[in-house]
């Protein structure tokens, strides 16, 4: 079952995508002029996964001019200019590029442009050509401008304003944070914990009227079934579980951490329920399960030695990790017998918001709890075929999906003539396998080639920027 995209969403998709064309004329003009002087970007012989149904176009050629695809046929079918930049793709495949759905950029601190533009490309270099940012500052809106004119390399960035939590105290408050940040030019509120109901009412009157969408966490004042009216997305499934059990018999639960020792008492018929709910409200799901396996089942002892992307980590960032990981589970409350049942049942609910038309998007949440960004999309998308979706089921959420929930189905998510230039090439078909969606060859931004030697060249320069 196809499921519908958010009529509200669309029209809000369409008018951020305007309003950011406005607000970046000039930068826009000047990209169409660098695309202007390039030559057109051609792979001869490769396989194409269109990403419009389950299948593969073998031994295609693809040629692309001023970032997008001005032609797709059988080999020897297509014209071919002769200036072309021409990419031999034989026996790889050519995908669309992946959508981070719960993605963090760096802040304006001291010392943080460096990393910002590191994190920007290790999306990249993964094959992520479009990351929604879930906690903005007035610095992503100009990074936001950089990496649409390819003045930093790195994919489109959706950025979330500054959250919306429990030190936004009253209505007056949020109504004039709604307008601030509708002004300023973020595309989307981001939701954090603490709202009182009748703040948070306030807040989603004001995002109404001033067009903005709403997404994130869910304040346990509101809840769910609430939260369902005017969300687009919920982020980390946060506040499903109280709606999995039977409030008198968790009564003396203390939930914790995304209410895991409420996990023991999920009922499977409360699991459909709110997967149907879900579903006939048109909200969209962004599970990040790879944070909450970071939580309860991530080995600290060999977990460095697994992830060699680490190395394009700042070694701060990761002893920070494994601290907060570390304390977590050092807890007086801690159980691991309710978090490895709380990982069973969200991988049940991910499983129930599919079989019953529910939308999921990919998303993981970096960087974040052990989640290196760009690398932690492809552990997201091995968590989500645990639950039992197909390869092509857990591609959709990362291409296919963003492109509905952002109202632009017809400029990217998919291979197809029109579309816009944002590829990745693989040397494996991801539909057979789905860790073949990580061995890139190499990633199309802008219409413009990176080479695998192009990407290992930049990761090896931040590697050694942050060797100790």
């Amino acid at each position: 079952m196809e499921f519908p995209a958010n009529a509200t969403r669309r029209r809000k998709g369409r008018r951020v995508l305007v309003r950011g064309l406005i607000a970046a004329v000039a930068v826009g003009i000047g990209l169409a002029g660098a695309h202007a002087q390039e030559p057109a970007l051609v792979f001869e012989g490769v396989n194409v996964v269109p990403m419009d149904e389950e299948r593969v176009l073998e031994d295609h050629t693809v040629v692309i001019e001023r970032g997008r695809i001005i032609e797709l046929a059988p080999a020897g079918e297509a014209s071919v200019p002769e200036d072309a930049n021409v990419v031999d793709g034989n026996g790889q495949y050519l995908m669309p590029g992946l959508a981070e759905m719960h993605a963090h950029m760096p802040g304006g601190g001291p010392g943080n442009d460096q990393y910002r533009e590191d994190v920007a490309f290790l999306y990249l270099a993964n094959g992520v050509t479009l990351a929604r940012s879930m906690l903005g500052a007035p610095v992503h809106l100009a990074q936001r401008e950089q990496l649409a004119s390819g003045a930093m390399v790195g994919p489109r960035l959706v950025s979330a304003g500054p959250g919306f939590s429990g030190g936004v105290e009253t209505p007056a408050e949020a109504i004039q944070q709604v307008r601030e940040q509708a002004e300023a030019g973020y595309d989307l509120l981001k939701i954090f914990w603490g709202l009182d109901r009748e703040t948070f009412d306030a807040m989603v009157k004001a995002a109404k009227a001033n067009n903005m969408e709403i997404s994130g966490h869910v304040p346990a004042a509101a809840g769910v079934p609430h939260a369902l009216q005017y969300y687009t997305t919920i982020d980390h499934f946060d506040a499903y579980m109280p709606t999995l059990v039977d409030p008198e018999e968790t009564a003396d639960v203390n939930g914790g951490f995304f209410g895991y020792r409420l996990a023991p008492y999920a009922k499977q018929d409360r699991i459909e329920a709110i997967a149907k709910h879900t579903r006939d409200a048109g909200v969209w799901n962004v599970p990040t399960e790879t944070i909450m396996y970071s939580a309860f089942e991530v080995d600290l002892d060999t977990v460095a030695d697994e992830r060699p992307e680490f190395q394009y980590m700042p070694p701060d960032v990761v002893e920070g990790w494994f601290d907060w990981v570390t304390n977590f589970r050092a807890g007086e409350d801690y159980d691991q017998e309710a978090g490895d049942a709380f990982l069973e049942v969200r991988l049940d609910l991910i499983a129930t918001l599919h079989d019953v038309g529910a939308g999921l998007l990919l998303g993981s949440d970096a960087p974040q709890w052990f989640n290196v960004p760009g690398f932690s999309v492809h552990r997201e998308m091995a968590v989500m075929e645990d639950a039992g979706l197909t390869p092509y089921e857990v591609l959709k959420t990362g291409t296919v999906n963003p492109a509905k929930y952002l109202g632009e189905e017809d400029v990217f998510g998919r291979v197809a003539k029109g579309m816009k230039a944002d590829l990745v090439l693989v040397n494996g078909n991801p539909l057979e396998d789905l860790s073949n969606a990580h061995d890139i060859a190499g990633v199309v931004r802008h219409g413009r080639w990176h080479s695998r030697a192009d990407l290992d060249a930049r990761l090896e320069e931040i590697a050694e920027r942050y060797a100790n």
